[in-house]
């Protein structure tokens, strides 16, 4: 019976535990405090430092041929609901799943080095300025002072092992044009990496829609790219789709030359052996004409089927020819998308009041830890 004494306590000696903590964080307010406005101090430094970037989105919806011009309708209504009827076939041959990695290849992205952008001016008289792309995403970026920090290492040691270098046999860094996408010079790696940072594409499974997002630090220029994005876009989808039919219709013009040529060098042979035995009546020469002129009926048949055939394929082309409707245009940004400063400072406001409290919560457990302990320790008498 007297064990059992200890033991209906527990909960009590817990409660008072609690309100113990509860008591040493009031008495710790002031600390509590300090915290928290280092912590704020933290967060205004972070939120400050960390460069302004503008979002420009767009949407795109390809045109969809699966399921008929019946099924059309129904599925242009069901997008209206948010239910996607195509199954996410964008397209013959190509779905829209496949876009966010084609925004992300290298060959992609090599296509925007050589894009002209301007600079949104500071100030209205002053005149824009123009460069490339590849110069702006190389040469105009800001960064967090503790990125240069991280990087003074690698840059010093890269510095270093320069120095044994003939600094006049720098190669001249090739055009985007002849560049050896096998062999990418360092410079272009470092420029698709990061622009395949800056590019999106994500696919909106309810509307069978694409959404193109671009992330830069200049608001003018992230419009600029976002509009070459989804021209771009829209010359892949065109060219993947039609490159079967563009390549039937390249062997169909061919042929049909070829065809013309024959059946012109029968009508000249079959000119030439009428003019030549005009006052001539032979039997043989009843056949040979007769003959020559089956051959220009047959290579005319052939010319004509071949035409049409051409015709044909240029029909085919057109209507294989992809139509993507922009639903948002791109327009330039007025507000930063980053960094939230007003989140950046209640997170570590927060973060720096949790860690105070964390610290005195900790500290009270050890002390009473501590004196249970000893409690523990006295002799029984």
């Amino acid at each position: 019976m007297a064990q059992e004494k200890p033991a209906s306590g527990t909960d009590k000696d817990k409660e008072i535990d609690l309100l113990e903590l509860l008591r040493n964080v009031w008495a710790a307010r002031r600390q509590v405090v300090k915290y928290a406005v280092i912590g704020a101090c933290i967060g205004l430094v972070i939120g400050f430092s960390i460069p302004k970037t503008y979002v420009t989105a767009i949407k795109l919806a390809p045109e969809s041929k699966a399921g008929g011009s019946a099924s059309g309708g129904m599925a242009g209504l069901a997008a209206m609901a948010g239910i996607n009827l195509n199954q996410n076939a964008g397209t013959d041959g190509i779905t829209l799943a496949i876009f966010p990695d084609i925004v992300k290849s290298t060959p992609f992205l090599l296509e925007f080095a050589d894009i002209p952008v301007t600079l949104t001016p500071k100030k209205r008289d002053v005149p824009p300025v123009w460069m490339t792309l590849f110069e702006y995403v190389t040469d105009h970026q800001k960064k967090a002072w503790w990125k240069y920090v991280t990087a003074f290492p690698g840059k010093a040691v890269g510095w270093v092992l320069s120095l044994g270098r003939n600094a006049g046999a720098q190669d001249k860094l090739p055009a985007v044009d002849s560049v050896d996408i096998f062999n990418l010079p360092p410079e272009y790696k470092g420029f698709v990496g990061t622009l395949g940072e800056m590019l999106t594409v994500q696919e909106d499974k309810k509307s069978s829609m694409l959404e193109a997002k671009v992330t830069m630090q200049d608001p003018l220029v992230s419009a600029i790219i976002a509009d070459s994005l989804v021209s771009k876009l829209q010359k892949y989808m065109t060219a993947y789709r039609t490159q079967k039919t563009r390549h039937d219709l390249e062997q169909n013009i061919r042929q049909n030359a070829e065809a013309q040529a024959r059946y012109h060098e029968a009508e000249d042979r079959l000119a030439e052996a009428i003019d030549q035995n005009r006052n001539i009546s032979s039997e043989s020469l009843r056949v040979r004409i007769e003959r020559l002129r089956n051959e220009r009926n047959l290579a005319f048949n052939i010319y004509n089927q071949t035409a049409a055939q051409v015709e044909l394929t240029k029909i085919k082309l057109q209507e294989e020819t992809p139509i993507a409707t922009i639903v948002e245009p791109a327009i330039v940004p007025d507000s930063a998308a980053a960094p939230r400063k007003m989140m950046i400072l209640v997170a570590f406001t927060f973060l720096g009041a949790f860690l105070a409290v964390g610290i005195v919560v900790v500290k009270s457990l050890l002390v009473a830890n501590a004196a249970a302990d000893d409690d523990a320790i006295v002799p029984a008498k």
